[in-house]
């Protein structure tokens, strides 16, 4: 992907089929003999949860200590007490022998379950050869009463070898705890516009997703009778940016947590709000609607008609899982329309823009509203005021500042400037992205699909000594992927990295001509469990299956 298309979409759900479909490569491997265990029971996201819905959906993760091992099929009980929690008593269900890979997000399908009943459930699994593991331990929840959101887990890992990102690395997540905190004891995460900025990092570092899940409902109850979601819930005022949190939240919740049922549930919502939102704007000027003002150098309506063009790409996408195809067409004509205003309005004879504050330039690169030909002036003036200035943004700035940067080959300069902002700067980071950023584009870790089955692991290396190495690791719901870069003393790079166990990996690594790869010592035509895809003179691809994997690259 060119630097410029990366802008319009970090990893695109389309683009991204050709890669999945090479990924059946590795079918012909076999793996060595040795029973898949199941661990982390979930019901609806969460370890023994109340409050919940009579037909939940349960989810399990995998355990093995060899490379490449897959579920081939899955087997579920559950029960009104532990006692009956075998396959002989199951008195609620019994899924029996199900011949499938799927582990998240399964629907019950067992007896009607009744209010303030508690069930009792196991799962076991067999793998690619048909051997079956032992039993999980039990888990249970409760259906109805309270809906309850506990402290969510740390599920990240973030070090360097800059104690500047570092620590803006903690403070970020210190921000964000306490908002989780708050929203467990009042309901208060945020405007939609800080809700939106925090999504990605809230579920990259935190078991987050039911409390970003119930905000989202908290959204839709709030919607106004003519069909525009709240600046956020509980309050009855609208506003471009913060009320289109109500579809664009819903994009890192589905991205990440792969729960497309609740995509396809809140279209009509999606929808309803897109309209009122176009009634209002019929030729996609931009506009000044819910008094929205000019904000860090944008004016309100340049700022409005980004904020429609991200949302109209993320919609878009949320198409695929609602089981929409006529409105992926629909939102690409949106998209085009915007894209024809904005040039018109904001684009010069020279092909810069006529608004000149950093903010403005990068809402402009990350919101849809520029064909790719049209970035790179855009791009070289954002550069030219970032060198001249340093970052002069607020938090909408911040928040795209560190991707942009990395997208377009300038991940030194986002390194470098990251990492002497003043305590005045740090303000508009921290919380804003820069902790997803760290995740996402240093560490490398992506999903190519919803919920991570599928990976991406392509950390951004920087090419110079600004930073000698990175260690992350983050427990998504396909289980925990971890990377470890490190450049050596002789000038070669170590990786380190464990894919998760029931997942595939497509792994991208800097390469330059002339220089070998191996795996734990091994060529990679040798190594068991990894396939090369390709080599060019500045990166190697590989298709790995799931297990612990040490490269080296000299």
């Amino acid at each position: 992907m060119s630097a410029c298309a990366a802008l319009s979409g970090r990893f695109s759900y389309f683009s991204m089929k050709q890669g999945i479909l090479s990924l059946v490569l590795l079918s012909a491997i076999v793996a060595k003999a040795a029973p898949l265990q199941v661990a982390d029971l979930r019901t609806d996201f969460q370890s023994e949860p109340t409050g919940v819905q009579a037909l939940p959906k349960l989810s399990w993760k995998l355990a093995s200590a060899e490379r490449g091992k897959r579920q081939a099929s899955y087997h579920i009980i559950a029960a009104s007490s532990p006692d009956l929690l075998t396959p002989e008593a199951a008195d609620l269900w019994d899924s029996k022998v199900v011949k499938r890979a799927a582990k998240h997000l399964i629907p019950w399908a067992g007896k009607e379950l009744k209010e303030g009943q508690k069930v009792y459930w196991k799962v076991k699994v067999a793998d690619e050869k048909k051997e079956e593991g032992q039993w999980s331990q039990p888990a249970s929840f409760t259906v109805g009463g309270k809906k309850t959101f506990p402290k969510p887990a740390r599920i990240s890992e973030f070090s360097s070898s800059s104690e500047a990102l570092n620590s803006l690395f903690k403070e970020s997540l210190t921000q964000m705890e306490a908002r989780l905190a708050n929203f467990a004891k009042d309901g208060n995460l945020g405007t939609g516009a800080e809700v939106q900025r925090s999504a990605r990092a809230f579920l990259y570092h935190f078991d987050s997703l039911p409390h970003l899940t119930q905000w989202i409902h908290q959204m839709d109850a709030g919607m106004t009778p003519d069909g525009f979601f709240p600046i956020q819930p509980g309050s009855a005022d609208v506003r471009s940016l913060s009320s289109e949190a109500g579809i664009t939240v819903n994009h890192p919740l589905w991205w990440m947590g792969a729960d497309s049922p609740l995509v396809k549930k809140r279209w009509t919502q999606f929808e309803k709000h897109m309209i009122a939102r176009e009634k209002g704007d019929r030729a996609f000027k931009g506009t000044a609607w819910g008094g929205l003002a000019e904000t860090e150098g944008v004016p309100a309506e340049f700022l409005d008609l980004c904020t429609l063009g991200f949302t109209s790409r993320l919609t878009r996408e949320l198409a695929v899982p609602a089981q929409q195809p006529l409105n992926v067409i629909r939102f690409q004509d949106y998209a085009s329309r915007i894209r024809k205003s904005f040039v018109k309005q904001y684009i010069g004879e020279d092909g810069n823009l006529t608004v000149k504050s950093q903010t403005a330039h990068l809402l402009a690169l990350r919101s849809g509203v520029l064909k790719p030909a049209q970035q790179k002036p855009v791009i070289d003036s954002l550069m030219a005021s970032l060198k001249k200035d340093g970052p002069q943004v607020g938090p909408i700035g911040a928040y795209f500042f560190p991707a942009v940067l990395t997208l377009t080959q300038h991940q030194n300069e986002a390194i470098e400037m990251l990492t002497t902002l003043s305590d005045e700067q740090k303000k508009a980071f921290t919380g804003n992205g820069v902790s997803e950023w760290m995740m996402s584009l240093l560490a490398g870790i992506e999903a190519s699909v919803p919920g991570f089955s599928h990976l991406m692991i392509a950390p951004r290396i920087p090419s110079d000594d600004s930073l000698k190495w990175v260690k992350a690791s983050y427990d998504s719901v396909a289980g925990k992927t971890s990377v470890h870069w490190e450049k050596q003393p002789d000038g070669s790079l170590k990786v380190e990295i464990a894919v998760p166990h029931g997942t595939l990996a497509r792994i991208i690594l800097p390469s330059t001509k002339g220089q070998t790869v191996t795996e734990s010592g091994k060529s990679i035509e040798e190594a068991f469990g990894v396939t090369l895809v390709s080599q060019t003179d500045s990166a190697i691809s590989l298709i790995s299956q799931s297990g612990t994997f040490s490269f080296l690259i000299k």
